[in-house]
């Protein structure tokens, strides 16, 4: 007897027809899937946008723990930015609110001091904010291993001078003939060198510092751009405080600043005061100046070289004839920076000036050339008072001798007077015992200096194109 049928498994055995999608429902598919793909494509874009807009802004140093600690570089504001979890079209949440488990970001310890008595002997700016200062500091014989008589110091200030903390400098003295370093430049507040006569440098914001070998050549100037270093290798047999005395060879080599493999810059080796290819001639100095594009090299006969600012680029004499600019002899005996005593270069927006001290003796004339040290024209001369110790230009144009006695600024441009530079009769807050060693230009308004009295634990800003200065304790 059959068992009778159940009315499920009736309906179940049924054949059935499927029912038939619209017509338009793949495309409907299709276009919400193009919909949802092109959104996220866009989400990846804007965060990309993020990533890149932090990557090209200036590295701020964050110094954690104590000086000699590990220090890091960020980008960018510290604070990260808030996204709202709603937005244009998405409705709010109800219910329970979902718990944020993200946690808070902890608070940076403070940074770490400078060291007392701070005597700065050279600064470098990355930005109008950021700068380095180095020099010596503390008490000798008491500095710290792994010698006691080692006091070479950093510190760093992210507040264009308002404030300043310590960074971990290089374990070397102060110039001792071949030894030691009295100079620093940075490139980007993460690569610095310090220099002077040793080299050494550092590629994670001073955590850490390596010593270039030089075979036993001194380096008396070195300058950063454009992803590259520059720098001035000399023979020299100074001894003492005086590293750039007596040299009598110089080669200009450049690296990458990112690496350590430095390399003659072609046509750049050997050059000397003798007009005798090969022999060393008189002791004299040189000078380097580099801009966005072009870097020029006062050499140790006076000439002016002149090349592109690009890895393996030849540098030539900028005048064919190879005379040196109107009326100005030799560079001179260095000072204790390496910079030359009787004849100075500088770049300003529109072009080079170069000071010197040769062409009228007890005087400090100026020349101006607009076209790569090619030709040049008599600019005039600076005010009389004080030795003339550095010379700077700024982006707008304008000249500023340091000398002994405080600042001198040029009212004009340097290019634009038909008659020569006309100066600044007063700058407010430039006159201190002894004058200033070193001047120099961070932007068309805001400038630094080096007092020649290192015990005075300071350097001098103006922020409104030279005018007036002010002094910032670094401590």
């Amino acid at each position: 007897m059959d068992e009778p049928r159940d009315d499920i498994d009736a309906w179940l055995e049924e054949r059935v027809t499927p029912l038939l999608p619209r017509p338009d429902a793949f495309e409907r598919v299709r276009k919400r899937a193009r919909r949802r793909k092109l959104g996220r494509a866009a989400m990846a874009a804007a965060a990309a946008a993020v990533v890149v807009a932090g990557a090209i802004a200036v590295p701020r140093l964050i110094l954690n723990g104590p000086i000699g600690g590990t220090p890091t570089v960020a980008l960018g504001s510290t604070t990260p930015a808030q996204h709202s979890s709603t937005g244009p079209g998405r409705p709010q949440a109800t219910g329970t609110p979902r718990r944020d488990h993200t946690a808070a970001a902890p608070t940076p310890p403070a940074a770490p001091p400078v060291p007392p008595n701070f005597a700065v002997s050279s600064v470098t700016f990355v930005s109008a904010a950021t700068g380095w200062v180095l020099g010596q500091a503390g008490t000798p014989g008491q500095c710290g291993p792994p010698n006691p008589d080692i006091c070479t110091s950093v510190a760093a200030t992210g507040s264009a001078g308002a404030t300043w903390h310590g960074v971990p400098a290089p374990v070397t003295g102060p110039p001792d003939g071949g030894a030691g370093v009295s100079q620093i430049r940075s490139l980007d507040g993460a690569s610095g060198w310090a220099f002077g006569p040793q080299l050494y440098v550092t590629h994670d914001g001073g955590r850490s510092w390596t010593k270039i070998p030089t075979h036993g050549m001194r380096v008396t100037d070195l300058e950063t751009v454009n992803g590259l270093a520059f720098a001035v290798w000399a023979r020299c047999t100074g001894a003492g405080a005086d590293f750039a005395a007596t040299c009598t060879s110089f080669s200009l080599y450049s690296s990458a600043a990112n690496g350590n493999s430095w390399s003659p810059v072609p046509g750049m080796t050997g050059l000397t005061t003798s007009p005798v290819p090969g022999q060393p001639g008189q002791p004299s100095a040189a000078q380097l100046v580099l801009t966005g594009t072009r870097g020029y090299l006062l050499a140790p006969d006076g000439n002016v070289y002149s090349g592109p600012v690009t890895a393996g680029a030849a540098w030539q004499p900028a005048v064919a004839s190879g005379s040196p600019p109107p009326g100005c002899g030799t560079p001179g005996p260095a000072q204790p920076d390496g910079v030359p005593s009787n004849t100075m270069l500088a770049a300003t927006g529109p072009g080079l000036v170069e000071l010197c001290l040769t062409h009228s003796p007890g005087r400090k004339f100026l020349a101006y050339s607009a076209d790569d040290g090619r030709t040049w024209t008599p600019a005039g001369y600076a005010p009389g008072a004080g030795q003339a110790t550095s010379l700077s230009g700024s982006p707008a144009g304008q000249v500023l001798v340091a000398t002994s006695s405080g600042i001198d600024v040029s009212r004009t441009a340097a290019g634009l007077a038909p008659y020569g530079l006309s100066w600044h009769t007063s700058v407010q807050g430039a006159s201190v015992p002894g004058g200033f060693s070193y001047v120099g230009m961070t932007t068309a308004q805001q400038g630094v200096a080096i007092p020649a009295d290192t015990s005075l634990h300071a350097v001098w800003f103006t922020y409104d194109g030279g005018r007036r200065w002010v002094e910032s304790p670094v401590r």
